[in-house]
């Protein structure tokens, strides 16, 4: 449009200037024609100028025009991408749609199922508290020939039990008064003898009682059975494994006889290997050098101790030689047998793990965990105890394996103990 006013602009003023010549007189007319014709070869110029311009401009704009069709393109492209992908999401979202349809039916079938299956199971609970009701009744009817039956099982070994007891008793013993052990032996014997004559007589009396009594109970259980056959087709399972449960007592009753017998015949021959075995200790306590035992604790707390090796620098009682108080290390000075034994307790709210140690390999880990979390106040007890066969010159030590801190007092309740068996 500019270009077009341009044009139009020039073409009034190469008009307007002939018609103002001839207003003038005839003396200008050769002059102005001189001028006109200067002026008219310096518009065109300007013309020609304007042209280039024109045709620069139009070539600049067929480029942006032909960039605009190719933006209009690509818009029409995206276009077309995202009018294909919306409806890809609707397809999507028309099958999601479809899917939760599906699930809400499937949601109302297991709703409806689930009514059914509460029915079926107030139903099935109505059966089992009948069948515990008939249950009960049973339960207490075995009870009853259970409880006969136990407790005269149950006299019958707290007897065998007391007397082993007092043999346990005596061995112990045997262990703290060795010296006087020569001595007291012919008197224990005695005793011993006719411990064991009173239960000869007491099994052979109470044999022939149980043997009564299980005949009785056996009229019982077949009583019990005629009775069991009466209930219903729904407690048919429960009886006939009440009944097995029976037989089971009455053969248990039956074998636990029979091991009874064979719990004396074993008395007899474990006071033999206790003479046997009072004739070695006394041989082995005349040999004063040979003894080695001792026990070391810990007097003070240490919540946050991580270190290797337990130290127990307080000796609560020491016979022979081997124990450190300052490295917490036993060296073994005869090669033999000895037993070991730590007891470890945990810091408040900490957990601990020790290991008795052999030349640098563990043999047994003592653990004293925690895990109540911060709201419980409490400590723990580990313990452990070990045998080892010892050489010469070997080391045994108390060592962390994980945990941090530990808890004693001036009791010492965090200890390290050891001593030779033989």
């Amino acid at each position: 449009m500019r270009v077009v006013c341009i044009l139009a602009i020039l073409l009034s003023l190469s008009d307007a200037e002939p018609i103002s010549s001839f207003l003038t007189d005839g003396e200008n007319k050769t002059s102005t024609s001189l001028e006109t014709k200067d002026q008219e070869w310096n518009d065109l110029g300007i013309l020609r100028q304007i042209i280039n311009q024109e045709t620069a401009i139009r070539l600049t704009l067929v480029k942006n025009v032909h960039a605009l069709v190719n933006d209009v393109a690509l818009i029409k492209k995206s276009l077309a991408a995202s009018e294909a992908r919306f409806t890809r999401q609707q397809q999507m979202i028309d099958a999601l749609k479809i899917q939760v349809k599906s699930l809400q039916q499937e949601n109302n079938e297991l709703k409806n199922s689930s009514r059914i299956s509460e029915a079926r199971i107030m139903e099935l609970e109505t059966n089992l508290q009948s069948v515990n009701k008939n249950f009960s009744t049973l339960h207490d009817e075995l009870n009853v020939i259970q409880k006969d039956s136990d407790d005269k099982r149950r006299g019958m070994f707290n007897k065998i039990h007391s007397v082993l007891d007092d043999i346990k008793i005596e061995v112990r013993y045997l262990s703290v008064t060795l010296l006087d052990f020569k001595e007291s032996t012919e008197t224990e014997n005695e005793s011993r003898e006719k411990k064991y004559e009173e239960l000869e007589r007491h099994f052979n009396n109470s044999f022939e009682e149980l043997k009564a009594e299980i005949f009785q109970n056996k009229l019982n259980l077949t009583n019990n059975k005629v009775l069991i056959q009466n209930l219903d087709d729904s407690q048919s399972e429960i009886r006939g494994t009440f009944t097995e449960i029976l037989n089971r007592t009455v053969t248990k009753l039956e074998t636990q006889l029979k091991t009874s017998e064979y719990e004396q015949l074993k008395l007899s021959s474990a006071v033999a290997s206790l003479e046997v075995a009072s004739m070695n200790l006394s041989r082995l306590n005349c040999d004063k050098s040979n003894h080695h035992a001792f026990s070391a604790g810990i007097s003070l707390s240490n919540s946050d101790w991580s270190g290797d090796t337990l130290v127990f620098p307080v000796v609560i009682y020491s016979e022979g030689t081997g124990y450190n108080p300052s490295t917490g290390i036993f060296t073994a000075p005869t090669a033999g047998t000895y037993v070991f034994y730590v007891s470890v307790q945990s810091a408040s709210q900490k957990y601990i793990y020790l290991d008795i140690v052999l030349n640098g390999s563990s043999k047994v880990l003592a653990m004293a965990w925690y895990d109540s979390g911060r709201n419980v106040r409490i400590h723990q007890t580990g313990t452990n105890l070990v045998i080892l066969h010892l050489q010469n010159a070997d080391r045994v030590w108390v060592k962390r394996h994980s945990g941090t801190g530990y808890y004693s007092y001036s009791t010492h309740i965090t200890t390290f103990s050891g001593f030779k068996l033989y």
